[in-house]
Order: C-alpha cells, then sequence, then structure tokens
C-alpha cells in the first residue's frame, strides 16, 4: 500500500470517528434506509467521494441543513438508449442527473447500429467525462437481426477490444433469441466471450423452454415485459425485471402490483426511450418512483427498487477495480444522494455526485469528447411514384396495427382496394396509412412499402432517420406526395423528424449525428420537440407520440409485425416464432439496388 492511500486511509478513520472535520456533513436529514425500511433523522458525514459515517453527530468544512429534507441513495437507471434522448451523452448528463439519476446503464447500440465501433468510442470516451456515472455496456446484436440492413456489424472480437474499459459491465441488451436457440456460431460466440460476465436481456413474450434457454446461457435480467404473467415466470426463474416507463414504451401500470417486499430485490427501474421533453415536464426516474408510489407501492420499497436493487443486478453493490459500490446511504459508499422536500412525491431539492453538489459549475469542468458521425443519410431524391406498392385487392393485406402505449403491435389482416393501375392503396376512412423504410447507410437501396393502422391523421406524412434498431429512413403518410417531401428532408437535414402536410413542413427536429442526436443543448432540443408536438396536433395525430411510436415500427425483434427495408416482419412467439420471420420480401422488387453515390 502506498503512503497517499494510508494517507488516505487514516483520514477516512479520523473523520468517521469524528476526529476532525468531514469534507461535507448533511446535518439532521431524514435518511431513508433501503435495507431496514427505517426513515430516521441524524447526519450523513462525506469524505472525498464516499460517504463515510450516518446518523451520529458530525462537522464538516461544509454543511447543509437538511432538516426539512429526506436522503434517499442516488438513482440507477437499469437500461437505457441515450440516442433515443436525441441528445448527446454530455447533454443526457446536463439532462437527468438534476432529477436524482446518478448512475445509468446504457446502450449505444443505435449509434452502433449506424457508425460500428466509433460508436462504442464515442460513448465510453463521453462516459470518461460525464458527472454522473454513465456505464456503457457492449452492444451485443449489431444488427439486431438479419433482416435488416444496418450500417455496421459488431463481432465478437470487436465488442471484446472495448470489455476492459472501466465504464463496461458487460454486453447489452441481447436480442438475437432466434440465433441463440438455433446455436449460430456468431451468435453463440458472444455469449461464450462474456460466459461469466455480466448479458442484459430482450425477451419480448419468451416463455417456457425457450425462456430457459436464454436464462441458462447466462442472461441476467428483461427490461421487455409488458404484462404481469410474463414478468413471473421471467422472476421464477431467476431473471431480474425492470419495470419500463418511457415515452412510448409505458409498462408501470401493468407491473406496479410487483412492487413488494419480497419482490423488490429481483427488481429495477429503466426508462429505455424517453425524449427530453417529456424529462422536462415529468422527469426521469424520479417520475417512476412518484408513479408507483402513487399506485399505492411502499415507497421504502420503491426507493429500494431505484438504488440497492438496482445496484445488485449489475454487481455495483460491490467495490472492484472499475467503481466503487454504491446504492445505500452506508459508510464505505459511494456519495450518490438525493435530497428531496417530500420523499412520497420524490420532489427533489438537490443532489449529490460523488460527494459534491451538484449545480451549473459542476458540468463547465468536463471534456467534451468531439462528436462524430456527420453526414450519415445517403438516400436518393424521391418522388410520389417511388411509393407505388403494387398488389391484389382480391386478398386481405398484412397490416401493423398500432397498440397504445405500447412497441408491440397486432399483425392485422384487412381489405385493401386498387388503383387503375393495380397499385395498393389507403383506407383512409378506416386510417390505414402507407408506411415505408428505405435503407440510407449506402449499402444496397432497399425501400419497402406497407401499410399501417392507428396513427390517426388523413392528411400529410411523418418521416425519421431513427427507426430501431438500424436506422433506415421511415415515413409513414396519407399521400405519397407528402412522404416524398418529408424524406427528401430528412436527406437535406442529413438526419432528423419531419412532419408535412399539403406539400408544406410543419415541424422538424434536425438530427446530424449519426441521424439519431442532435448537436445542440437539451433545452433547445426540447424547444424543438415542442414545435412537433403542435405539428403532431395539426397533422391530427391521435397519438401522443407519433414520431416516436413511427421510429419503433421497423424493429421486429418486438412483436408482432413489423417492416424493415427488407420488407413485412413476423414475429408472434405466442404462434411458435423462436425468430423474426420475413414474410414479404420485397428486396426482389427493388429495380434500383446499387448504392447511392
Amino acid at each position: 500500500m502506498t503512503k497517499s492511500a494510508m494517507a488516505k486511509l487514516s483520514d477516512t478513520v479520523n473523520s468517521a470517528m469524528g476526529r476532525q472535520k468531514a469534507d461535507l456533513v448533511i446535518k439532521n436529514v431524514s435518511i431513508i434506509n433501503v435495507i431496514d425500511g427505517s426513515i430516521k433523522k441524524g447526519d450523513i458525514a462525506i469524505q472525498g467521494n464516499s460517504i463515510i459515517g450516518t446518523y451520529d453527530e458530525y462537522h464538516g468544512e461544509k454543511e447543509i441543513d437538511g432538516t426539512d429534507l429526506y436522503a434517499a441513495p442516488g438513482f440507477i437507471d437499469c437500461h437505457v438508449h441515450v440516442e433515443s434522448s436525441m441528445i448527446t451523452p454530455m447533454e443526457f448528463d446536463r439532462c437527468v442527473l438534476q432529477h436524482g439519476t446518478t448512475t445509468a446503464m446504457c446502450d449505444p447500440h443505435e449509434a452502433s447500429n449506424v457508425l460500428g465501433e466509433d460508436a462504442l468510442k464515442y460513448f465510453q470516451d463521453a462516459s470518461d467525462n460525464t458527472v454522473m456515472d454513465l456505464f456503457v455496456q457492449l452492444s451485443s446484436c449489431v444488427p439486431a437481426t438479419k433482416l435488416e440492413t444496418s450500417g455496421a456489424e459488431l463481432d465478437a472480437k470487436t465488442l471484446m477490444k472495448y470489455a476492459a474499459h472501466p465504464n463496461t459491465v458487460g454486453l447489452a441488451e441481447f436480442m438475437d433469441i432466434g440465433g441463440v436457440l438455433g446455436l449460430a456460431p456468431d451468435t453463440m460466440e458472444k455469449l461464450a466471450e462474456m460466459e461469466t460476465g455480466h448479458v442484459d436481456g430482450h425477451l419480448p413474450g419468451i416463455t417456457g423452454y425457450a425462456l430457459n434457454a436464454m436464462a441458462a446461457c447466462g442472461i441476467c435480467n428483461c427490461h421487455e415485459s409488458t404484462d404481469i404473467e410474463q414478468a413471473r415466470e421471467k422472476l421464477a426463474k431467476g431473471i431480474q425485471v425492470f419495470i419500463r416507463e418511457g415515452t412510448v414504451c409505458k409498462d408501470m401500470e401493468a407491473l406496479h402490483p410487483l412492487i413488494d417486499a419480497r419482490l423488490t430485490p429481483f427488481l429495477g427501474f429503466c426508462t429505455d426511450d424517453r425524449n427530453p421533453l417529456e424529462i422536462r415536464e415529468h422527469g426521469h426516474l424520479d417520475y417512476l418512483i412518484k408513479t408507483a408510489i402513487d399506485k399505492g407501492a411502499d415507497p421504502i420499497d420503491v426507493y429500494r427498487i431505484a438504488s440497492w436493487s438496482a445496484a445488485q443486478g449489475f454487481g455495483l453493490h460491490k467495490n472492484t477495480s472499475k467503481w466503487q459500490r454504491r446504492g445505500l446511504i452506508a459508510p464505505g459508499f459511494q456519495a450518490d444522494i438525493v435530497l428531496m422536500n417530500d420523499y412520497k412525491t420524490c420532489d427533489i431539492d438537490s443532489v449529490i455526485k460523488n460527494g459534491k453538489l451538484v449545480d451549473d459549475h459542476s458540468f463547465e469542468r468536463r471534456s467534451i469528447p468531439k462528436p462524430i458521425g456527420f453526414n450519415s443519410v445517403h438516400i436518393n431524391s424521391l418522388s410520389a411514384d417511388d411509393f407505388n406498392l403494387p398488389g391484389n385487392d382480391m386478398h386481405n393485406q398484412d397490416v401493423i396495427g398500432l397498440i397504445k402505449d405500447q412497441i408491440v403491435t397486432e399483425h392485422l389482416k384487412l381489405p385493401l382496394k386498387t388503383d387503375e393501375k393495380g397499385h395498393l392503396q389507403r383506407d383512409l376512412d378506416n386510417d390505414v396509412l402507407k408506411i415505408s423504410v428505405l435503407e440510407r447507410h449506402n449499402r444496397n437501396g432497399n425501400k419497402a412499402i406497407g401499410f399501417v393502422k392507428g396513427f390517426g391523421f388523413d392528411e400529410g406524412a411523418i418521416a425519421c432517420s431513427v427507426g430501431h434498431d438500424s436506422h433506415n429512413i421511415t415515413c409513414v403518410g396519407a399521400s405519397d406526395e407528402d412522404m416524398a417531401l418529408a424524406c427528401n428532408r430528412i436527406k437535406e437535414m442529413q438526419g432528423g423528424y419531419v412532419i408535412v402536410k399539403n406539400g408544406k413542413v410543419l415541424g422538424e427536429l434536425p438530427l446530424p449525428i449519426a441521424g439519431l442526436m442532435s448537436d445542440k443543448n437539451f433545452e433547445d432540443v426540447c424547444e424543438d420537440l415542442e414545435g412537433m408536438r403542435a405539428a403532431s396536433k395539426e397533422l391530427g395525430s391521435a397519438l401522443e407520440e407519433p414520431t416516436m411510436m413511427l421510429a419503433f415500427l421497423p424493429l421486429c425483434v418486438i412483436p408482432s409485425l413489423k417492416i424493415t427495408d427488407f420488407g413485412l416482419v413476423r414475429f408472434s412467439p405466442d404462434k411458435g416464432d423462436q425468430e423474426p420471420v420475413l414474410i414479404d420480401d420485397q428486396r426482389r422488387n427493388k429495380p434500383e439496388n446499387t448504392p447511392v453515390p
């Protein structure tokens, strides 16, 4: 042990014993103890970035009066795609830390599907400089399936180059269920590399033998449970369940009955995909906590899920060479503390991260990594004729059916008419619109066209370069002319969201970084999102967030019917599907199958 380490330990002991002042003391605060369930008043003493004393009386070089405050351990988001906030990791840091989220488990697979290992490096570099702890999981499925065109591929060898980074815990959500069950060599190699490590799960609708197999291969958790039966089976088989409340996926209503003292050690909270406007208006994990308590959950159970249970799920409750243990307000734990005026409403007064009170100056000292991934949208200019779809009106057509507050969809069979040229037509009277996905990574020029029910508008179009998970251009519209205009505007902006109506752009949000993230601060992005919200209302959409819903319609690893640049893809585990199945291959119908210059 070095002399400096000995001196640090001596300081720790002397401060913990009250022989000398601690660096920071929160005086007479009500401490939420998520282990024994108590809320008792006392002092919290902090030396450096560690808690060194609780409950007993301490004096500090700096003191905070906690008389009217409650203290909880810092909140941990168990699964988030920062790119889905449409801001950079550095802006995400500024956006969510004030809401008590001191640690987040980030899967950068959105950017990785566009930029490959450059995205992993960018996120790891960013995590070295954020005030919050941003743990960067290794994106395990790039691409998510072989039924879409991504901008990159990440194999096991490439992923392992980044595994030793101090802010990396393991593999991010493992979506290639078919590859595991079918023993695909490249898939199995990734799992084999992490045989003794951490692997996040992605198990929508997976049950029985298939769920057993995934758990036996080391899958630790799942954030895709949308009903309580799915969640209970996963818990019974040792898979930690994360209750998700994002902008589109809202599972708290279905899963909050799980929250009790028995199950809290095996639960976690996550946001997955949550935009900054919703974070500004409602909150981040603080919103999930408040919502769970409002629904009748015991507050202690809720705060335990948000801290200790989450930390345990990733091994963050133990000291390692990579990180300090967290999840409790107790001596020896990292000083991540949320101070609240009212713990039942999670009304946050202030946040302490690594022993320092968070304020605007906290972010001024950061080094900002240079953004990457500009000029990533490669499509030809489009006209209305590019959205013609030949078909036969003698048969019912496969139609994607939207479900409120979910990214799972229905597989509908509906009658659609053709025009005099034999092209299938929308059914605007029954809310059936045309949808298209166009490959944008300069790989093959694929284009697929289908139909979707549930957007609730009969004029205009929406387009975006965010299309989970390969992030091609996705467009939905009531007219081919407006669809062409929207896609062409995406090309001009080099990524983002666009809403048009009758040949006029109503709103747009440029996302020039990989076509996924803004280069603006989060406050400016919130203003852009307010404009998009107004445009959605002018369009007449029945959905609260039609743009984000559109972005999930290519996500074919989620049931039941989706569309990628290959065509329509079915994934129905309840009907025996172990992996997504291409049911309408439109690659052969694409005449111009050459890269864009």
